[in-house]
């Protein structure tokens, strides 16, 4: 199983992957929302952890352009944030394409459940 993590905080960053690598997920990971869409263009991943609270690039953008370019179909994007997000904005992604919320903080056998569902049921 391969998951890649969109995270701009490296402490969170390298703790969801060393909690995903000791249940053998393999997990990228980058702080750069461009290079994160990129990435996503390029390899395929069981799921994505999408912070949306990144500078510059953020996550708010690269779901945009996701939805835009019909990629969210093709791809299990899990909202990974602690930002003040509306219930509103999240539902709107929700019925967009996203297949989850996960909110910062969570324990880790939340987050390896929600990547985890994604190992069994393929690519719904």
């Amino acid at each position: 199983m391969k998951v890649l993590l969109i995270e701009d905080n490296r402490d969170i960053a390298d703790m969801v992957r060393l909690c995903l690598e000791s249940e053998n997920i393999v997990c990228e990971t980058t702080g750069d929302g461009k290079v994160g869409l990129q990435t996503i263009k390029e390899h395929k991943f069981d799921a994505i952890l999408l912070d949306l609270a990144i500078p510059e690039f953020s996550g708010f953008d690269i779901f945009r352009a996701l939805k835009e370019e019909n990629l969210l179909q093709f791809n299990n994007v899990l909202i990974f944030t602690a930002s003040s997000v509306t219930d509103k904005e999240l539902k709107e992604m929700l019925s967009s394409g996203a297949k989850g919320v996960l909110r910062k903080p969570l324990s880790i056998d939340d987050l390896i459940e929600a990547v985890q569902r994604f190992r069994q049921n393929g690519n719904n």
